[in-house]
């Protein structure tokens, strides 16, 4: 095997190594119940036994000898749907509901499992090695991915099931870029103009529809994300469409949106019920009325469960507005304790704690990328074809679709800086792109012919329909700060290096109050940084 061949393996085997380290790591500590896990777990506990969720007795996170099965018979009003239960369930099932390892070992794969998926996008996007094992070691490293992947809550499995999504879309996009006419830019004949086809066949949307459903199944703002990538591969379609030069380019973008739509909405939908298979199929679960039809109880749980989402309005001390959320002003505090040398601290006062703190470097730096991105689009977007606006506009818009719905209709108080967490393998794609304009390292994405066409920028000489895409496209990428001098090009890169590096480091320092590891009370003073952090 040659060496470069043992690069491909080894260097993203590395990063999951890294990202698995850092999720399973002494994954058993806390040995009680965190923050929701007090709901999702227990849930996920009785649903394995009744098909279900069910009551239990108190509200004690402790799950010691017979706790960990003391639930009743009585059915629960669960206010999610069950799919990250039964995923929760999986870990139960494994290593016993007595021990954090049953309650979060399948969420931390999930963790591991993101960072695959992420590291995957970074290569279809960019076709780079370095850009896809650098994406996938920015949320190895990010402090809100690693907690909610080591904590036994739902949105680490949502933050999988979107990612695997994105991952289908961009497929999508390929599939269909290759599918596309395209008008030579040089031909003076009176031919009319190349229709792009309407496509009934879409394997890739039928997939993204899926992985949408079963994160529509966890928590419902899986849905967002759907929506928002069937409006940008609509917006892409007609796009090309205009670019083909294509008659009447509306209608024919707007016939292949409805058949987008017919495609996608009926494949989520069918998972979304697939997920509620346990209470359809078992009597005797919360709103089930003997002898009544499945489907009318279901209809009105689920109008119970949106008033009970969207009448929550209790205060609560880890609230945290959706605009803060992209720097991560208030962390939700999941576990907390402190004690003193009577009881065994070795110094003058210990903690030890389980708090989302961010990577700064990780987290703030994504924010500064995804700005950086859509300057660029904005400025690039006019020069015609650029597969690397189309990237960045599917970053963008993948990082937006977990966070604006929310700005734009949060209506309760209690909404919390942990939802984020669906945002985390955008911004780690946002940061490598606008590392790797930076570093003037090759981007070449593969849309298809249409995007690789020829633009007033290049050259006037077409490139053979067979050859692959022309040099000029993945160049004007890096028409960025990297152009100067190869010693200017060599600062830029080492610059980049020493960044990742301190990214590693900030995880090492931060890595004891996202695990709950025992530390000196100053020691854990030290890493709140921010009012918002106490």
């Amino acid at each position: 095997m040659t060496r470069t061949r043992w690069l491909h393996w080894l260097a993203p085997s590395l990063v999951l190594v890294i990202a698995a380290a850092l999720r399973f790591w002494a994954l058993g500590r806390p040995g009680v119940l965190v923050f929701d896990e007090l709901y999702y777990v227990r849930d996920a506990i009785s649903q394995l036994a009744h098909g279900f969720p069910t009551t239990w007795p108190d509200d004690e996170p402790d799950m010691s000898g017979s706790r960990a099965l003391g639930f009743t018979d009585e059915p629960s009003n669960a206010v999610h749907p069950p799919l990250g239960k039964w995923l929760i369930g999986l870990g139960v099932l494994v290593f016993g509901p007595g021990t954090g390892w049953g309650w979060r070992s399948a969420v931390a794969l999930a963790g591991v499992l993101t960072v695959a998926v992420t590291m995957r996008l970074g290569w279809r996007i960019s076709r780079s090695l370095p850009v896809a094992c650098v994406a996938g070691l920015l949320l190895a490293v990010d402090g809100v991915h690693v907690v909610l992947t080591r904590v036994g809550l739902l949105d680490g499995f949502l933050a999988l099931a979107v990612s695997i999504g994105a991952l289908c879309v961009w497929r999508d996009l390929e599939w269909t870029g290759a599918r596309a006419a395209v008008a030579d830019p040089g031909a003076r004949s009176s031919a009319p103009p190349p229709r792009v086809p309407v496509l009934w066949r879409r394997p890739w949307l039928l997939a993204a529809a899926a992985s949408f459903g079963a994160a529509a199944s966890i928590k419902w703002s899986g849905l967002y994300p759907l929506a928002a990538f069937l409006i940008f591969i609509t917006v892409r379609d007609l796009i090309l469409r205009l670019r083909a030069g294509e008659r009447r380019p509306v209608p024919r973008a707007g016939l292949q949106a409805v058949i987008a739509g017919a495609i996608a909405l009926p494949a989520a939908g069918l998972v979304y019920l697939v997920s509620w298979a346990g209470w359809i199929l078992t009597p005797g679960g919360w709103n089930r009325t003997a002898g009544e039809a499945w489907w009318p109880a279901l209809l009105r749980y689920h109008a119970q469960m949106l008033d009970w989402h969207g009448s929550l309005s209790a205060p609560h001390p880890y609230a945290s507005h959706p605009l803060t959320w992209p720097l991560a002003l208030r962390p939700t505090g999941m576990y907390e304790t402190h004690w003193g040398p009577d009881e065994g601290c070795p110094w003058s006062a210990c903690a030890a704690a389980v708090s989302p703190l961010p990577n700064p470097l990780v987290t703030w730096g994504g924010v500064v990328a995804l700005v950086a991105l859509l300057c660029m689009i904005v400025v690039r977007a006019r020069r015609g074809p650029d597969p690397l606006v189309t990237a960045s506009a599917f970053v963008v818009v993948g990082y937006l679709s977990g966070w604006l719905p929310w700005v734009l209709t949060v209506s309760r108080s209690a909404v919390f800086q942990f939802y984020a967490v669906v945002l985390t393998p955008f911004s780690a794609l946002a940061l490598v792109l606008a590392l790797a304009l930076l570093c003037r390292v090759r981007v070449g994405p593969r849309l298809g012919a249409l995007a690789r066409s020829a633009t007033p920028a290049a050259s006037a000489a077409p490139a053979p329909p067979a050859a692959p895409a022309p040099s000029n496209a993945p160049e004007r990428a890096f028409e960025g700060p990297g152009r100067g001098s190869p010693e200017t090009l060599l600062g830029v890169r080492i610059a980049a290096a020493i960044y990742l590096v301190a990214c590693l480091a900030l995880a090492a320092w931060f890595f004891p109050t996202w695990s709950g590891a025992p530390m000196a009370e100053w020691f854990w003073r030290a890493h709140l940084w921010l009012p918002g952090w106490q």
